[in-house]
């Protein structure tokens, strides 16, 4: 026989899991990847990552030999006043963007500009390491 008030506990409980989940997804801004494209010359590494709406100023790129971080946020506000109601409303979205690079490159020479929404970036390729044949005595 199923005691009811038992029952009436276990769906409180259930409820307050999905509350809590809800309401940290809630708070927590939204980050996503970006598209990205990576193309490869001769001398250089060039990457392109649409990221629209983002402002250059809150974009942070990270160069490593081997790969690029780069993160953004864009905060908007929403505001409303009206006679007898007041809202006021802020979102937060970014990217977050991590990506490996198809060959080692010189992180000194990266060279990064934004327009019309996309982020290039453009990395001169390392030296090839030389190899040479080792005779085995």
């Amino acid at each position: 026989m199923i005691d009811l008030f038992e029952e009436i506990k276990r769906m409180q409980k259930e409820m307050d899991k999905l509350f809590e989940q809800f309401s940290k997804q809630m708070s927590m801004p939204e980050f996503k990847d970006a598209a990205t494209d990576i193309k490869e010359t001769e001398n250089e590494i060039i990457v392109k990552i649409d990221m629209p709406g983002v402002k250059k100023e809150d974009i942070d790129l990270v160069v490593t030999e081997d790969s690029i971080s780069v993160k953004a946020e864009r905060k908007e506000a929403l505001e409303e006043k009206k006679e007898g109601f007041y809202r006021k409303e802020r979102y937060y979205k970014g990217f977050n963007v991590f990506r490996t690079l198809p060959a080692k490159v010189k992180p000194e020479t990266a060279d990064a500009k934004y327009e019309d929404g996309v982020l290039t970036i453009k990395i001169q390729k390392a030296e090839k390491e030389k190899s040479k044949k080792v005779e085995v005595k």
